[in-house]
């Protein structure tokens, strides 16, 4: 088989504050990112956001639901070009709570999960530290 070089090879730049903050309003899906007993977790949820805060849905009695309030989290998106050799990632770390209705009314929205399933408890995540770097074609 032969493997042909990178056509575009690249460089790391970072993501100010500012772009990160409209890559993640303009994104759906990001993964979200713990610890627990047995160590690192990371799963796939769509989000909406509020401000500065990461607002997604989960259902209870979840390993998800659990962490929340019991530690630091992290949240990812991302999105790549496999034939520039380009892309971007945000990393967005903090602490997330459970939000109720009256909080997500006061701020008119209500995140829709794509996946089926009950999902009832609304999970808001507050950064302590957004980053960002983009791989560049040359």
């Amino acid at each position: 088989m032969y493997l042909a070089a990178r056509w575009f090879p690249g460089h790391l730049t970072t993501i100010d504050r500012d772009e990160c903050l409209q890559l993640l309003q303009r994104s759906e899906v990001g993964r979200v990112a713990f610890s627990d007993s047995e160590g690192p977790i990371v799963l796939p949820v769509n989000h909406v956001m509020v401000g500065e805060r990461i607002v997604f849905r989960t259902a209870p009695r979840t390993a998800l639901a659990d962490h929340v309030g019991a530690g630091q989290v992290s949240y990812q998106i991302d999105e790549f070009d496999s034939y520039t050799s380009s892309g971007w990632s945000v990393l967005a770390r903090g602490t997330a709570e459970f939000v109720d209705g009256v909080w997500l009314a006061a701020h008119d929205l209500e995140p829709e999960p794509w996946a089926d399933g009950r999902r009832t408890l609304f999970v808001c995540i507050t950064p302590s530290q957004i980053t960002g770097r983009r791989v560049v074609p040359v």
